[in-house]
């Protein structure tokens, strides 16, 4: 085995420090005091400014220990002489197969993260939500849905790492590209199948009789000039108290899904405020245009990690006797976590931009501010969450604007 170079240190020193970095600064910005915002005080009392203040503040701390803990287990795996020598055990148990080699350590590394992320994501998805009365699931309940999704991702993951390592088996400096189109193909499938397939899985989902509803949504529809062939509901209100709305899926499956939640709370103009903001989305193609560019990232993310694989040829730890081994999956796993983090702020503000563009055509589409407004008030209440974060904890982490900033963009301000 051999050291790695000056520029591979350079490179993983560099990639490590970013991605660390970014999420101790999102924890730190998190922690810092201070006063509660007093225009928000105009919409909503103290108490719910002030918990909904303290509950982001806690998912945002565990998060961070989360994605901390997560990629210092994948770091461990990587560089350190224990870690290496797991690696090396779970590709030795695949035998002289390779595909075995790939499959025991995908799931090896798979349910390492799994170990480490679990007590994270119990507090996350159970303790946190229960604690402000978000759900009404027990805890059997939670872990339930959990080990089903670990279960799915943990064979859908080694699925495309067996692809994927085929690839590079087949043309070890140049399988970046062709994996760049299977990620493309795969995270396009996703869309397609989530509302008729993985939504269902974990939620009943129900056509919209009401014709009320029918009525204002296809009214909608026809102003902005989109079809809409489909309009389910999707219960929720047995097990959480979370609002929400979305256009899903894809040509054939694309449809309107409402949670029986905000059918529930919100006035029938809120709820044509609500779906006029999701119909942006549809107009504009929002949702093609995050897979393109994702598309994009993925392909350019994968020929960086095609020279990665190959400049770690025999480094120690791991001592990779070429990119094919599939030991090397623990280095991939990282870079590929590392990137997510460091390009999170670039697109959390790519998809806050849609938000506002989105809003603004509710705005265009129901001349109802007032409504949009008070829409945005419910949700508030239902999704709590703080509704007038510090501008850098937006500015690292929100996909969507804050709560006040579209409350005053809704009203001229």
């Amino acid at each position: 085995m051999r050291e790695p170079t000056l520029p591979l240190k350079g490179f993983w020193t560099l990639l490590l420090a970013v991605g660390m970095g970014l999420i101790l600064l999102l924890l730190f910005a998190t922690l810092e005091p201070r006063p509660l915002d007093a225009d928000a005080l105009n919409y909503f009392p103290a108490s719910l400014v002030e918990e909904g203040r303290r509950f982001a503040r806690e998912a945002r701390v565990a998060a961070s220990l989360r994605a901390l803990a997560s990629l210092g287990a994948l770091a461990w795996l990587c560089f350190h002489p224990a870690g290496a020598r797991l690696l090396a055990r779970l590709e030795a148990r695949g035998g002289d197969r390779w595909w075995r080699q790939v499959a025991w350590v995908a799931v090896g590394i798979g349910l390492v993260t799994a170990a480490v992320e679990l007590p994270f994501a119990y507090y996350l998805g159970h303790v946190h939500e229960r604690a402000y009365g978000l759900t009404r699931r027990s805890g059997l309940s939670w872990l339930g849905d959990h080990l089903l999704g670990l279960a799915l991702d943990t064979v859908v993951s080694t699925l495309l790492w067996l692809a994927l390592y085929a690839l590079i088996r087949r043309s070890p400096r140049r399988w970046w590209a062709g994996a760049g189109l299977i990620t493309a193909a795969y995270s396009l499938l996703l869309a397609v199948l989530y509302p008729v397939l993985l939504l269902p899985l974990f939620h009943q989902v129900r056509p919209v009789y009401d014709p009320q509803v029918l009525g204002m949504i296809r009214a909608l529809a026809e102003r902005a000039g989109v079809r809409v062939e489909k309009v389910a509901e999707v219960r929720v209100g047995h097990e959480s108290s979370r609002i929400n709305a979305m256009v899903a899926g894809i040509g054939p499956t694309k449809q309107v899904l409402l949670y029986d939640t905000l059918l529930r709370e919100l006035t029938p103009a809120e709820v044509e405020a609500v779906l006029a903001h999701e119909l942006s989305h549809a107009v504009h193609g929002d949702l093609f245009r995050g897979w393109a560019l994702q598309a994009a990232l993925d392909a350019a993310s994968m020929g960086l990690a095609a020279w990665m694989l190959c400049a770690m040829r025999g480094v120690a730890p791991l001592g990779l006797p070429g990119p094919h081994a599939p030991r090397g999956i623990a280095l991939l796993m990282l870079f590929f976590s590392l990137c997510n983090v460091a390009g999170g702020p670039a697109q959390a503000a790519l998809s806050r931009r849609a938000e506002v563009r989105a809003d603004r055509y509710a705005l265009e589409l129901t001349q109802n501010p007032r409504a949009l407004v008070q829409s945005f008030q419910k949700l508030a209440r239902a999704n709590p969450g703080d509704v007038a974060p510090p501008p850098l904890v937006e500015f690292l982490s929100y996909s969507h604007p804050s709560i006040m900033r579209r409350i005053r963009a809704a009203e001229g301000r």
